[in-house]
């Protein structure tokens, strides 16, 4: 971690989880539902030691939340907070080297372990692993931080504040001063929060009650208003219940053990091959990781159909804070069962289109703040009988389109192994610099052949990127 030219420093610096993270970080009392995610950086060179440390070390004055713990109140009266802890730097960041020949390969069995190894609450949630002995000098650079820290977009943002442009250190880099640490108890959070929630009753409910009288006017003032609400209630219906397809009996299963691989893809297939068939990239994405599924399915003797997948649908705005989650979630019918790559593109055109224009698309959010309320051990059941029921998940991140470099080294590619919170197969694209690298994280239980699975993607994506070779 190397400064780019003076960042302003703030990412993460919000006291209080929103309710989608405290539902995200709740839920995880199923450990099936743990959210750690990977983030996989290959480097040129293995950068010295001694700079590694002290690039951290700064790191975590310009983003202050990798020096916060998480406090939660046990009445659930509001979300979690974020606060200032003495960071003990040897417990975060570690160095390990491979034996002779382990290679990429010995790369993700660290990840791997890293990814499934679960968090300790009384610290910053973040693990950092530098990995040296990869042919040709080569190194490897491993961050693992919970989801309720940033989503892909607020994770961009902070390599964009932490990766240098040059291999040169950057003298007189600005240093921000830490917060204090502070001693809060979860107790303690609790009684402050209900003493605060009975001393603003009588206002809270007068203007919940303004709020309704208002809006009751607009509707029987304002026919539009109410064929508004109606619509948006069909829509809410859709999104609650959506048409996605039926999980497969392939990925019935669902446990603790993960396994982690990799594809590589030029952007530009991608982008014509999308642009070739009437879609997107991320369409020509899906449609590839589809194809495969399909494929595997086959392969195993079982003609695939749609299978239910979801995709995180990015509702930042240029005023929202840097760092954090602002994000919904999406629910397609995958057409895994459609051979033709340029009519599977077509079909996740229509469906993705559809999906991202539903009044009620941000669902999740909506509710958040009740789910985030309930009992723990209720909230996680009713996660799990959710997520349990997607085959694939699927996010497009856009990287940083320029060099890049960690403590002097310059980085080559870099894979996000985003968590698998009861789903199957969780896939990110992460695309640098005129390529897409997409890390592909399994639930075990549900695909104990990962190696057989990432064959079948890698024909998908080859079948969908002939779609731009054989255009003229």
């Amino acid at each position: 971690m190397t400064a780019n030219s003076d960042p302003a420093p703030g990412w993460g610096a919000q006291t209080e989880m929103n309710h989608l993270e405290a539902t995200i970080w709740r839920a995880e009392i199923d450990p099936r539902l743990r959210s750690g995610g990977v983030v996989l950086e290959v480097l040129d060179q293995v950068p010295d030691w001694d700079r590694v440390v002290r690039a951290h070390e700064w790191a975590t004055h310009v983003a202050p939340r990798l020096r916060y713990r998480v406090v939660d109140d046990p009445l659930h009266v509001g979300p979690p907070i974020w606060v200032p802890t003495d960071l003990d730097l040897g417990y975060h960041l570690s160095r390990v080297s491979l034996p002779a020949d382990d290679g990429i390969d010995g790369v993700l069995d660290i990840a791997a372990l890293l990814h499934m190894c679960p968090f300790d609450p009384a610290r910053p949630l973040w693990q950092a692993v530098l990995v040296d002995g990869l042919a040709g000098g080569k190194g490897a650079y491993l961050l693992k931080f919970h989801h309720s820290m940033a989503d892909g977009q607020g994770t961009v943002q902070l390599f964009d504040l932490l990766h240098s442009t040059r291999r040169g250190p950057t003298p007189d880099k600005p240093t921000p001063p830490l917060a204090p640490s502070e001693n809060v108890r979860p107790a303690g959070l609790a009684v402050r929060r209900v003493r605060t929630a009975i001393l603003h009753a009588p206002r809270d409910m007068t203007r919940m009650t303004a709020g309704i009288l208002s809006r009751g006017g607009q509707v029987v003032s304002l026919p539009e208003t109410l064929q508004s609400v109606v619509g948006y209630a069909q829509s809410l219906a859709r999104v609650a219940a959506p048409q996605a397809g039926r999980p497969s009996p392939l990925f019935r299963h669902r446990g603790m053990s993960r396994r982690l691989r990799t594809i590589e893809i030029p952007l530009s297939a991608l982008k014509r091959s999308g642009q070739v068939a009437g879609g997107t990239i991320n369409d020509a994405y899906l449609a590839g990781l589809l194809g495969g599924l399909g494929r595997y399915h086959r392969w195993h003797g079982i003609e695939a159909a749609d299978i239910p997948t979801a995709l995180p649908v990015s509702l930042r705005s240029p005023d929202h804070p840097i760092g954090g989650n602002r994000f919904a979630a999406a629910m397609i019918a995958g057409p895994a069962g459609e051979s033709d790559p340029s009519l599977r593109i077509k079909l996740v055109h229509q469906r993705v289109t559809r999906a991202r224009e539903e009044p009620a698309l941000d669902l999740v959010g909506v509710a958040a703040p009740i789910a985030s309320r309930l009992p723990s051990a209720l909230l996680a059941r009713l996660a799990m009988r959710m997520s349990s029921g997607i085959d694939l998940q699927a996010s497009n991140i856009s990287g940083l389109d320029r060099p890049a470099h960690l403590a002097g080294a310059r980085i080559t590619a870099t894979y996000v192994f985003g968590p698998v919170p009861g789903c199957a197969i969780m896939a990110t694209l992460f695309s640098q610099e005129g390529m897409c690298y997409v890390g592909i994280a399994t639930d075990n239980d549900a695909v104990p052949d990962p190696d057989r699975l990432v064959a079948d993607l890698k024909d998908g994506f080859s079948e969908v990127s002939s779609l731009a070779e054989s255009a003229p």
